[in-house]
């Protein structure tokens, strides 16, 4: 789903696309806490070993909630992360339509809802994103196991334990998301770790419904860990 996006960022950045559990070419790999946290270090290490430097985790949707799982169980080798549309308690109510349509998509059937899925997709999607969506491999069951899997998590708890810089960010047309951003917050806080929360224009999937918007969402993002870091890292000498 980051194909369109890393197309346009490509001239300015390297980037290094990860396939999470029950995703892409990882799809018959079980969706685990363990599984996500180290497919995260994984690609962290490819793209450091590749450019000397520390890179941005960034993720959207279960990416923003498998990033927040990385900075709380992973190793200590991003220089920030950047989680969009992942702020809210996997673990309570306002998941609730989420493991209802986890529910309904069982009950389809595997194939008709791939296909109503499709569907939906081609109709919203432009062109590359929608071309990248189906190379990349749609899943037939992730969505169900995934849901499962971070309904065992405590996302709020994830966020407070992270310690390199992190910006939030959630959509002003994604209501839903934003209804407890401020609890991840002020989790982050809490701990005295470097923490933006900021709202972009558009709705959820925004990276694949408006891929150019969410290039420049990621780029000032960049610019904010960068600049977050290095207040940081200053604070730190001088303390």
């Amino acid at each position: 789903m980051w194909s369109a996006v890393a197309a346009r960022l490509a001239p300015d950045f390297r980037i290094t696309a990860c396939d999470l559990p029950g995703h892409g070419a990882l799809g018959e790999r079980p969706f685990t806490l363990e599984g996500v946290v180290g497919q995260i270090e994984a690609a962290v290490a490819e793209a450091t070993r590749a450019t000397g430097r520390r890179p941005v985790v960034a993720g959207t949707s279960l990416g923003a909630v498998s990033t927040l799982a990385y900075g709380a169980h992973g190793s200590d080798g991003a220089a920030g992360l950047f989680a969009h549309a992942g702020t809210i308690r996997t673990d309570g109510l306002l998941a609730v339509p989420h493991r209802t349509a986890a529910l309904l998509q069982r009950l389809m059937g595997e194939e008709r809802a791939f296909r109503l899925n499709r569907r939906v997709l081609r109709a919203k999607l432009p062109d590359d994103s929608f071309r990248g969506v189906m190379e990349g491999g749609l899943s037939r069951h992730v969505f169900g196991e995934a849901i499962a899997e971070v309904s065992r998590w405590d996302t709020p708890a994830m966020a407070g334990l992270t310690d390199v810089p992190l910006v939030l960010a959630n959509g002003l047309d994604d209501p839903l998301f934003r209804l407890q951003e401020r609890q991840f917050l002020h989790r982050v806080q809490a701990n005295g770790t470097p923490v933006r929360l900021v709202h972009v224009p558009g709705p959820h999937l925004l990276p694949l419904i408006e891929p150019d918007t969410f290039s420049r969402v990621l780029r000032r993002a960049h610019e904010e860990l960068s600049a977050m870091a290095s207040q940081a890292a200053n604070t730190g000498a001088a303390a």
